[in-house]
């Protein structure tokens, strides 16, 4: 009678137990690595050994037909046998197994729960095995249910056999595991190798067959030597004094390229390797044009010692956001990192040739459509070159702009950081290479910010030019959306910061400005001090920028200008003359009486606008029929170019020069104004 010596409820102990339904194999993984670990122990006695497993599928249908049937692997599977010639389950391993958490297998990763998880897929399992003891062969064969106890039909008898060996079914798998097994015994040959695939790197395997009942059998060296081509590559790198060794092999079946975090030869979690190097997300090919992805196994000490009892994680940190590069703790953060920098070295040539043929192609558009990005490119090779491939203009743009973000921030910290190192450098030579370093890095972003500026005005040109033309309904845009294009509508220039207006289209001039009202009340301009509840497009008081115009070149202070701008819808042909809501030249000169008889302060110095006070003054519309009229009887002047029309007026009211610009000619002139920088960055108009 057998006296089991475990006090635990069986029962309970597997309804404990978590296994994904989608690991349906696992329970057969655990059995093969049971038999690899019985032969390793028969090899301490016989060291000349080789290990031999066999695996018999049993699926669902009567023995005799499937035998005969020509496509037996559309039937299901219902179980697995498998038969080694190790050790056998003496009473040393047979204690081992009856005992939770059994520290028989520490040392080789045992962790003693390997049969619940055979318990928690299968109905049972019966085990059948030979083994030598007290200097004869016996014969120990039970049940293995989910019971209290979990052991039936137990015996213990002497045998006529001289070899030992076990042989362990795995009887009846649960229907929710069932559904999610692969049905072909390649594929399960496959997943086993994947699953033991360090074994076959470094030639340590046992012969393992798998069989179906039609006696069709698959040796796994060969499917291993057929389809993971033994290109092996491998590297040590150091954590925190510990060893890790990476092994990276080819599979011409797999899915993807894998990254395996292993114990004990076998993978314990896996990561998809594009998630850390972008160009992992596509297939490669050898010189055969067969396509393969790459598998990367990290094994060590430390992970063999601190895998869970499921061997589905590990007993360390495995978050990726708590990784702390700076502290002593090992974390699943600190080995990836080692693994992807050694992965780097050894597929260096590979992916050379990847990265450069997707430069050949990203170079060109950055080149045309963002060359601001040039500097980035030059200082930031290397991240660019490990850029996603197959990126659009606009996903490009993004990654580029993230690596220019990272490539100021760090330049500004070397800044800092040589302000600081000034106070221990010893020598003028020594602060002087490190501060030209800083300043080559630093001038050069600054070139970019120039560059990012010149393809903004040039965006802005084409879409002021785009937005010129009728819309979808044959009518003009509104005035409202081409005033926001220089500037945002009902914003003062102390709420917009000057490169999110655009008023250069107009005058250089305009962009540097003291108080700037964006359609607003007068009232609401508060340093005007005004009652007035007319409205005007945009005011700008301008203190020394104006000092050189014709007028006042010959003085600065207290002389003070203001422009005024205002936009008229395109293609307008409604104005009356002398109407005040239909007469663009009389509401320009109303406004400038406004602003003569305001009262403005400003950080209480007295800002007063005065009769001579000059007014440069822009009315942005189409010269139509109706207001031609009225430009006509205020004896406007034709411009130069025979596009717009100018007036100066003298009075002893106030002095305004007023200029009148179809869209037409806004555009042309901010064209000829920028055409050098234009055409410095290939930006052909």
């Amino acid at each position: 009678m057998l006296q089991t010596q475990s006090s635990t409820n069986l029962r309970n102990r597997v309804n404990k137990l978590h296994l994904p339904k989608t690991k349906p194999l696992l329970p057969l993984f655990e059995i093969v690595s049971n038999s690899i670990h019985a032969i390793d122990e028969k090899k301490i006695i016989e060291s000349d050994l080789t290990g031999i497993i066999s695996i018999r599928v049993i699926r669902n249908g009567e023995e005799s037909a499937l035998i005969q049937v020509t496509d037996i692997e559309q039937y299901p599977i219902n179980s697995f046998i498998v038969v080694d010639n190790g050790i056998g389950l003496n009473d040393e391993n047979f204690l081992s197994f009856q005992e939770f958490d059994s520290e028989k297998k520490l040392e080789i990763g045992g962790k003693g729960i390997g049969r619940l998880v055979c318990l928690k897929a299968f109905r049972k399992l019966t085990i059948d095995s030979i083994y030598f003891e007290k200097n004869e062969f016996r014969y120990r064969k039970f049940e293995y249910k989910k019971s209290k106890d979990g052991f039936d039909n137990y015996s213990d008898q002497e045998s006529d056999k001289t070899v030992s060996g076990t042989k362990i079914s795995l009887c009846e798998y649960e229907n929710d595991f069932q559904k999610h097994i692969p049905n072909s015994i390649r594929e399960i040959a496959r997943q086993i190798i994947a699953h033991f695939q360090l074994y076959y790197i470094q030639g340590k395997q046992p012969d393992i067959t798998i069989e179906n009942q039609d006696r069709a059998t698959l040796s796994l060296t060969k499917v291993f030597n057929q389809e993971f081509e033994k290109e092996i590559l491998q590297q040590e790198f150091i954590i925190e004094g510990n060893k890790f060794i990476i092994y990276i092999s080819k599979s011409f079946t797999a899915k993807s390229h894998k990254l395996h975090f292993c114990a004990h030869e076998r993978s314990v979690k896996e990561e998809g390797l594009s998630k850390y190097i972008s160009d992992f997300k596509n297939v490669f090919s050898n010189t055969f044009s067969e396509a393969f992805y790459l598998q990367a196994f990290v094994v060590g000490e430390f992970l063999n010692k601190n895998v869970n009892e499921e061997r589905t994680s590990f007993n360390f940190s495995i978050e990726d956001d708590s990784e702390e590069f700076d502290t002593n703790e090992i974390s699943l953060a600190k080995i990836r990192r080692g693994a992807l920098n050694s992965i780097e070295d050894l597929l260096q040539g590979l992916l050379s040739q990847v990265r450069k043929e997707k430069l050949d192609v990203y170079l060109p558009i950055i080149a045309k459509e963002f060359p601001n990005y040039n500097s980035v490119v030059n200082f930031n090779r290397e991240k660019v070159e490990k850029l996603p491939s197959g990126l659009n203009k606009n996903e490009l743009d993004i990654k580029l702009y993230e690596i220019e973000a990272e490539w100021r921030k760090r330049v500004k910290e070397d800044g800092l950081d040589i302000l600081e190192k000034k106070k221990d450098v010893t020598t003028l030579e020594q602060y002087k290479e490190l501060y030209d370093k800083f300043l080559n890095e630093f001038n050069e972003i600054g070139q970019s910010d120039l560059a990012r500026y010149v393809i903004h005005r040039r965006s802005v040109i084409d879409l002021l030019d785009n937005l010129l033309g009728w819309d979808d309904e044959k009518k003009f845009i509104d005035e409202d959306t081409i005033h926001s294009l220089f500037f945002p509508i009902r914003e003062t220039g102390q709420t917009v910061a000057s490169e999110k207006q655009n008023l250069w289209l107009l005058d250089e001039r305009l962009t540097f400005n003291s108080l700037l009202a964006s359609d607003k009340l007068f009232k609401q301009v508060i340093p005007l001090n005004s009652d007035s509840r007319d409205r005007m497009d945009l005011i700008i008081k301008k203190e020394e920028v104006f000092e050189k115009a014709t007028l006042f070149s010959e003085s600065k202070t207290p002389f003070e200008s203001f422009t005024i701008v205002e936009f008229k819808k395109p293609g307008r042909n409604d104005y009356v003359y002398g109407d005040p809501s239909r007469d663009p030249t009389f509401q320009v000169r109303k406004y400038i009486r406004e602003t003569i008889d305001g009262n403005t302060k400003i950080k209480g110095r007295p800002i007063e606008a005065k009769n001579n006070t000059p007014f440069y003054c822009y009315i942005i519309a189409d010269i139509t029929e109706s207001l031609k009229y009225i430009l006509s009887e205020e004896s406007y002047t034709p411009t130069a170019d025979g596009l717009g029309y100018f007036k100066f007026y003298d009075t002893a009211l106030y002095k305004a020069y007023i200029e009148v610009l179809p869209f037409n000619k806004v555009i042309n002139d901010a064209k000829q104004r920028n055409r050098i920088l234009f055409d410095k960055l290939n930006l052909t108009l």
